[in-house]
C-alpha cells in the first residue's frame, strides 16, 4: 500500500473541527488522514470525506485505530464501528492504539498476541489494506512478530526534533521493515517553553534561516520527511495537525528544500 509522507491528524478534536479541518486539509492537497475510535470523532471525518474529498475513493489514505488490550471479538467489533462511523467499506491502514489497556489490566504478551490476531482477520477480510501497531516499544513489536502471519505495516509514536529514539524502537522497525511513523511532530503535547518549542523556537528558527522561506515548522517537519526519504524500507512521514488553511497548507509543503547534513546533525543533537 502505498504510504504519502504528510498526512492530516485530528487528535482532540471533536466532531466538527476534525470535518472543517479535514474539508481545509483536502482542498490543501493532503491525500492521508489520521483518526482513531476514542478520538470520538470519526463520524465527523467521515461526514468530511463524503462532503469534500472530490476525489476517487482509491486516492485517499484512511488510518484509524481501535483500543488496545481488545480481546478478539472486541477488537473486531471497535473496527465494525469505526467503518460505520466512517461511512466506508475499507480504510487503508488499521492500528491496534496501544499495548495494552489504559488501566495495565490487559497488557500481557498473550492479549497483544490475541489482538493482532484479530487484526490478521479484518486484514484477510478486505476491511483494513494495511494493518499495523501504536506506542509499541521493541519489546511489544517482538510480541507481536513471534504468532504474526502479517507483519504490522507501521509503527506510529510520538518522534520529533530533540526527542530521540526514546524506546530505542527504530532499529526493530528497521529488521522487520516496519514503517516508524511520528506523531505530534511538532511536540504538541510537550511542555516546552517560548524559545524550545519546534514552531518558533530559537533551534529551528536558526535552522530555517539557512533556507529561503522557510518556517520553524517546515524545518521540524522536514527532519522527519527527510529521514523517511533517505530510509523508505522503514521509516515513514509524520502526522501534523491543524485547522487554520495557512497552517495546513505550510505542513504540506515540506518537498522544495533539503536540509544540510550539518542541519539534520543539528537537529538530531
Amino acid at each position: 500500500v502505498a504510504l504519502p509522507l504528510v498526512g492530516a491528524g485530528t487528535w482532540e478534536y471533536n466532531n466538527s473541527v476534525a470535518y472543517e479541518s479535514l474539508c481545509s486539509a483536502f482542498k490543501a492537497g493532503y491525500t492521508m488522514l489520521d483518526t482513531a475510535n476514542i478520538y470520538g470523532n470519526e463520524a465527523g471525518v467521515g461526514r468530511a470525506i463524503k462532503d469534500c474529498w472530490t476525489r476517487p475513493r482509491s486516492e485517499l489514505f484512511v488510518m484509524t485505530k481501535v483500543p488496545g488490550g481488545l480481546n478478539f471479538t472486541a477488537t473486531l467489533a471497535a473496527h465494525e464501528d469505526n467503518m460505520k462511523l466512517l461511512q466506508l467499506d475499507y480504510v487503508d491502514h488499521l492500528m491496534t492504539h496501544f499495548p495494552s489497556n489504559f488501566d495495565g489490566s490487559h497488557a500481557s504478551k498473550a492479549d497483544r498476541q490475541t489482538t493482532w490476531k484479530a487484526l490478521e482477520k479484518i486484514y484477510a477480510s478486505g476491511a483494513a489494506r494495511s494493518i499495523g501497531v501504536s506506542h509499541y516499544c521493541a519489546k511489544h513489536i517482538e510480541d507481536v512478530m513471534e504468532i504474526a502471519k502479517v507483519t504490522p505495516s507501521i509503527n506510529q509514536v510520538e518522534y520529533h526534533v530533540g526527542s530521540g529514539d526514546v524506546d530505542d524502537v527504530i532499529p526493530t522497525c528497521e529488521k522487520y521493515g516496519i514503517h516508524f511513523m511520528s506523531f505530534s511532530p511538532l511536540c504538541g503535547p510537550c511542555n516546552n517553553t517560548a524559545g524550545d518549542n519546534l514552531i518558533t523556537g530559537n533551534l529551528v528558527s536558526k535552522v530555517a534561516a539557512h533556507y529561503d522561506g522557510v518556517s520553524g515548522a517546515q524545518v521540524s517537519l522536514r527532519y522527519i520527511v527527510q529521514q523517511a526519504l533517505e530510509h523508505p524500507t522503514y521509516f515513514a512521514g509524520v502526522i501534523p495537525k491543524s485547522n487554520d488553511p495557512a497552517h495546513l497548507a505550510s505542513n504540506l509543503d515540506v518537498f522544495g528544500f533539503e536540509l544540510s547534513k550539518a542541519d539534520m546533525a543539528l537537529l538530531a543533537a
